[in-house]
């Protein structure tokens, strides 16, 4: 899964952040260092080998009707009862092997008491008839819109165990099994499921009878159902797989864009990881409101509609590195998957760690490098330290930092060595379960390596290294050679303790020329010299060049080094680290060389960093003109976004920002214009008249809420607020409802829209409006209102009682 987050793109080079204690207990093979409840495999006395789901719905009530049957085979040698998952689930008859058999429901599912007991390899099947009115897990999109302006879908997310609220299984990853769904539905839209479509037949009701079928196994959490209005577009992979993009029919102009690199990612990925792709097709299907960023569902990913994006919300954010993502589950958590909870890294570090270099396929080793950055940065920020191996760590630390400790892996095994004993994992747990010491073997199976050590301190435990480093050029005896001091300053205790890595330091010459060596850092305190043969005057020197360990760091260079390093160091990281030490140096003394530095460099992430530092700096505009026109649109967003106030005497230079080919740099430029001249304001609205954005129509709610505040008007009101009910989609309901605080206008019917948002099960909407709740709440002249709109609130008693507690 992706999780949908807007990452930050210009951080600190370097975050310093020491980790907090906690509770530490005796060291245990793959297993975290820190207690761990969710470590333990879920119990399960059957083994299910195959499911066959037919279903029908009635979108308007968000009622499901299914019957399912399974069939399976026990693991234990008498078996009495057992259980399935079934939340809400209402069982219509219930049969086993053919006959009635006797169950018993509760809140979380159902108790099947067979007549005879059952015996260890026996086959046995149960059949259900069921309905249920699922909250979770199955999702009817815009069927009750009173406007009928809403897309009508119906779509499913069932990780993490979600999918037993509309069918009952034993929703647990543990066990794998071959699915088919076979679904009844109006002839006007069409379905996507797992696997091979085995039939498509029109039945005289109108109806349409869609059969799909998996030919291996995989866990319950992946079955996915999609269902909507869509166009479909069939391309292949190089090895022959057939590639199914579906689309909106009406945004068929931004299928290129949003699809864009695809068979590029699939052919290298399929190359790079070395094993088959392991299903017969591949389809992608975008959904509205969908409450992350997609969905990695067994040859079927899903995926949020605010990546169908058009050439301009390319450059803002794009489809690529989720695409990626999902694409690596496919591999990675879908022939592959975790046995228990702390087995999850194996799938989203894995994932991941191949989107991050599938996008350097794409956009280039700088891109993939800056990434990394973030992925660095991500981890290190993050104030829970616990291993990426814990069941209850933070996700970006499953994410990001188990992105790089795989990237770190790489660097300690060669990519080459990587490949090879990634491929034997694939290869010996095909369509099984698995937990970090099956990868672990794999690698020193096939390398013949004792990777225990690499495991042990960034698998199994927490934190990162923190180093401190200082250098001397010293001449002793006629020998002149640098000398680095490099000392770990991070805490160390049970859980987190000294770091071992391959650290490599450079040290450049005034010639050109370089000098390096490789040492084992492993201690406390570590002399490392590298010898000058030449005599020749150093330039600049370097620790770790390109950042290949993660890692905080503390290495004072005077200002003329990071000068040199600024413009003669190879890698973009290391040039833009030494921009990045001149923040606090004042604009006159760095100005020329930033200069230089910029006109040098074509790589966004550095000519925004130098832009920034010189902002608000009368002596350096001509610098800051240069990046408003640079060429990529990426600097421009950057600038514009870092901007505070404008300068009148580069108003001329912004204004041209309102047309760009970002839509948040329009949307920010239109703000901050507005903001700083405002008896332009009729000028720069007009200039944006029209423009809609396609994330949650972003410059739209922005011209909407400039608009109103330029002059009151009772119908660009009444749009904003139609602007967060139920027609549209989440983003575009919480960009109005924030336009909406900040306006600060509360009326009825914006009360009745946030109300009805509030029970939604899609956080990133539910959020934003218990949040505009509470703000108009504050203020005594809304509160009666709002009160007295929640008393007379039409629904169920739990919903009442949920939205009451917004107001205590």
């Amino acid at each position: 899964m992706y999780y949908s987050c807007y990452m930050k793109r210009f951080l600190p080079a370097l975050v310093s952040i020491m980790m907090a204690g906690a509770p530490a207990f005796a060291q245990h093979h793959n297993v975290t260092q820190m207690y761990d409840p969710g470590s333990a495999m879920r119990e399960h006395p059957l083994d299910f080998v195959r499911m066959r789901l037919a279903v029908e719905f009635e979108p308007e009530k968000g009622l499901v009707k299914g019957n399912i049957t399974h069939h399976f085979t026990p693991l234990r040698d008498a078996v009495d009862s057992f259980f399935l998952d079934g939340p809400g689930i209402q069982v219509k008859s219930a049969s086993m092997n053919g006959k009635p058999v006797t169950y018993k429901t509760n809140q979380e599912g159902i108790w099947f008491y067979p007549a005879a007991t059952l015996h260890r390899g026996s086959s046995d099947s149960l059949t259900i008839e069921y309905t249920a009115y699922p909250k979770r897990g199955i999702y009817f999109i815009g069927w009750n819109d009173p406007k009928g302006l809403s897309r009508k879908q119906i779509w499913t997310q069932g990780q993490g165990v979600d999918n037993r609220n509309w069918f009952p299984c034993y929703d647990t990853p543990n066990d794998k099994l071959i699915t088919e769904l076979i679904v009844k539905f109006n002839k006007e839209y069409k379905v996507l499921s797992n696997g091979v479509k085995v039939m498509e037949k029109d039945l005289k009701d109108g109806n349409i009878l869609w059969h799909y079928r998996m030919s291996k196994p995989h866990a319950s959490y992946l079955v996915m159902l999609g269902i909507g209005k869509y166009e479909v577009k069939e391309t292949k992979s190089a090895s022959g797989v057939p590639l199914r993009q579906w689309y909106y029919p009406e945004w068929k102009d931004r299928y290129d864009y949003t699809y864009k690199y695809n068979e590029k990612i699939f052919n290298f990925l399929e190359s790079e990881i070395g094993v088959p792709y392991g299903w017969e097709s591949y389809s992608q299907i975008p959904v509205q409101d969908f409450m992350y960023g997609a969905m990695e569902n067994t040859s079927a990913t899903l995926f949020g509609d605010f990546f169908q994006v058009d050439a301009r919300s390319f450059n803002d954010r794009n489809y690529v590195a989720v695409n990626a993502h999902e694409l690596a589950h496919q591999w990675f958590g879908d022939m592959v998957t975790a046995r228990s909870g702390n087995s999850h890294w194996l799938q989203e570090s894995f994932a991941t760690h191949y989107n991050i270099i599938a996008e350097r396929e794409c956009f280039g080793q700088d891109h993939f490098d800056w990434v990394r950055r973030q992925a660095y940065n991500t981890a290190i920020s993050t104030a829970d330290k616990k291993s990426i191996s814990h069941s209850q760590t933070p996700t970006s630390l499953i994410y990001q930092k188990g992105s790089v400790v795989l990237e770190m892996l790489k660097y300690v095994t060669g990519r080459d060595g990587y490949n090879r004993a990634v491929k034997r994992y694939l290869l010996a747990h095909k369509y099984e379960n698995v937990d970090g010491d099956d990868l672990l073997n794999g690698f020193q199976d096939e390398l013949g390596m004792g990777l225990e050590w690499f495991w042990d301190q960034w698998v199994y435990r927490g934190g990162e290294p923190d180093y401190k480093v200082s250098y001397e050029d010293v001449t002793s005896s006629g020998n002149r050679y640098t000398q680095f001091v490099v000392s770990q300053v991070q805490p160390t205790n049970e859980v987190m303790g000294l770091f071992k890595m391959p650290i490599v330091f450079e040290v450049h010459y005034a010639d050109g020329s370089v000098d390096k060596r490789t040492e084992w850092i492993e201690k406390e305190t570590h002399i490392v010299k590298v010898p000058n043969a030449g005599k020749k005057e150093i330039a600049f020197v370097l620790f770790d060049p390109n950042s290949q360990v993660l890692k905080t760091v503390t290495f004072d260079k005077p200002f003329e080094m990071l000068k040199q390093q600024a413009l003669h160091a190879p890698h973009m990281l290391d040039r833009y680290d030494a921009v990045c030490a001149m923040r606090g140096m004042e604009p006159a003394k760095k100005r020329d060389v930033l200069k230089q530095v910029f006109e040098n460099n074509n790589f966004h992430g550095i000519k925004t960093e130098i832009a920034t530092q010189l902002l608000g700096d009368k002596g350096s505009e001509h610098i800051v003109r240069m990046a408003l026109k640079d060429k990529d649109a990426l600097v421009r967003k950057g600038v514009m976004q870092n901007t505070k106030t404008i300068d009148a005497a580069l108003m001329a230079d912004y204004e041209p920002l309102l047309q760009d080919s970002s839509y948040v740099t329009i949307a920010t430029a239109l703000e901050k214009l507005c903001a700083a001249f405002p008896a332009n304001t009729g000028k720069y609205l007009a200039a944006t008249k029209g423009i809609e954005g396609t994330n949650g129509r972003n410059v739209l709610i922005k011209w909407l809420e400039l608009s109103i505040g330029e002059k009151a008007d009772a119908a660009l009101l009444n749009e904003l607020v139609g602007y967060t009910s139920v027609s549209y989609e989440f983003v575009t309901r919480g960009n109005a409802m924030a336009a909406l605080r900040r306006l600060n206008h509360c009326d009825d019917q914006l009360i009745a829209n946030c109300l009805a948002a509030c029970l939604s099960s899609n956080g990133r909407l539910a959020g934003p409006a218990a949040e505009t709740i509470k703000y108009f709440y504050a203020q005594n002249k809304f509160k009666r209102q709002i009160a007295d709109a929640v008393a007379a609130y039409n629904g169920t008693a739990r919903e009442k009682e949920s939205l009451a507690k917004l107001l205590n």
